[in-house]
């Protein structure tokens, strides 16, 4: 129970690893990083989003199921984006108690 450390099951990705890097940097160091962080993390969530949601649509025949496709393509980076700041947090969290 607790915050005992585990093996990671899976390699993280370079936006995970970006984002978990921009919220542990001290504050100094946080501004310059931030300044080539941010843009790299809306660029990878916008372009898969923008995948997604093509490669789901491509095969729509109807208005109604392309909206869904997009939805659901534009739903996928969200969640994984709000999952990882959560994941994040609680991981400093818990590594930073001493």
């Amino acid at each position: 129970m607790g915050c005992e450390p585990s093996a990671p099951s899976r390699t993280p990705s370079a936006f995970e690893i970006l984002e978990a890097e921009t919220r542990h940097a001290a504050f100094k160091l946080k501004k310059q990083i931030a300044r080539f962080a941010k843009p790299a993390i809306i660029g990878t969530l916008t372009g898969s989003a923008a995948m997604n949601a093509f490669a789901f649509a491509a095969q729509t025949a109807n208005p109604f199921m392309t909206a869904a496709a997009v939805t659901l393509g534009v739903a996928i980076p969200a969640l994984i984006y709000a999952l990882t700041r959560v994941g994040a947090a609680l991981y400093i969290d818990c590594h930073s108690r001493g």
